[in-house]
């Protein structure tokens, strides 16, 4: 086994999914029309396939989000759909003819403590202040979710049908690319540890958490003798950009704070690996009926649907008749 197969430790987890851009290039560099091709795209994915999105943030190089769904297997499919398309929109905004995400995407289960979820938050807020590009998050030029978290309000995107243009024109159809764009809203949910509270009350504590990015970030200039370079210089920045050499850390099965539950965590994910390896063992060996964990893709098998998956389906069915 080459690498990790998805797998979740407990029912409808959390995960923080990354992805980074082919040689670290700048092909999501922030503009008006990527920002609403982003939001489109995630709009689309999750019509098509049910998640929900507590935070994320769009550097020029990668993205990172913060969602929940299911199954692994809605999951994979969101973001197949989702980077598929903004792959494509941005190879052709920017004059990109391979793929921009060369390898799949990352992901790490969060795990339910409110400190986890949280610190998703803060982590993605800081985009843009921690690089020293901007001041504050409320000035990234990129799409990082800060109107809809503090007015809990819906942003607006784009979803362009290529494919349904491309068809009509070939019929000599005198068309244009605004006929075939659909005009899109994405909610962003609240964190399941704040569900509970108040649009307001969800706001104030994003406003706490942008102010004191707002303070270490201005502390931090201070300290070093630097100035923000700002958000228009990101704007202007070239998307072909690359670095002569990638910063790469490994990345995290799990985002936990206590130590504790860091250990359940891997102790549970070490439990149902080892039933994954040795079912795919015996699977090699010959025994299709070889019997994977649910929630898990078996090699060249269909996906095992989990239990309360099925029984979602079922309570979400329409009535006969």
């Amino acid at each position: 086994m080459s690498r990790f197969p998805r797998l979740w430790t407990r029912p409808n987890a959390g995960v923080a999914v990354m992805n980074r851009c082919i040689q670290g290039r700048y092909l999501l560099k922030p503009s008006p029309r990527l920002n609403q091709i982003i939001i489109g795209a995630l709009a689309k994915a999750r019509e098509k396939y049910p998640v929900e999105i507590y935070s994320g943030a769009f550097a020029s190089s990668h993205f990172h989000l913060h969602l929940q769904a299911p199954s692994v297997k809605i999951q994979a499919d969101f973001m197949a759909h989702f980077t598929r398309k903004l792959s494509f929109e941005a190879g052709i905004l920017y004059d990109w003819e391979t793929k921009t995400f060369p390898d799949r995407y990352h992901s790490s289960e969060v795990s339910q403590e409110p400190e986890a979820q949280i610190q998703r938050l803060v982590y993605h807020l800081k985009h843009g202040a921690k690089e020293g590009l901007v001041s504050s998050p409320l000035y990234w030029p990129g799409v990082n979710f800060v109107d809809a978290l503090i007015t809990g309000e819906p942003l607006k995107g784009v979803w362009i049908d290529r494919s349904g243009y491309y068809r009509a024109s070939r019929r000599d159809e005198n068309v244009t690319l605004e006929d075939f764009t659909e005009h899109l809203e994405l909610p962003i949910a609240p964190l399941p540890c704040w569900a509970h509270l108040s649009q307001e009350s969800r706001r104030d504590l994003v406003l706490d958490i942008i102010r004191e990015i707002e303070e270490n970030t201005a502390a931090s200039h201070a300290m070093n003798g630097t100035a923000p370079l700002g958000a228009e210089a990101v704007l202007n920045g070239d998307p072909h950009y690359y670095p002569a050499k990638l910063k790469k850390s490994p990345q995290p099965l799990f985002h936990a704070i206590c130590k504790k539950v860091r250990q359940e965590m891997r102790q549970a994910f070490s439990l149902i690996l080892a039933a994954y390896c040795e079912a795919s063992k015996r699977l090699r060996a010959g025994e299709r009926n070889a019997e994977f964990p649910e929630n898990s893709f078996p090699p060249g098998l269909p996906f095992v649907e989990p239990a309360w998956a099925m029984v979602g389906h079922a309570l979400k069915s329409p009535e006969p008749g």
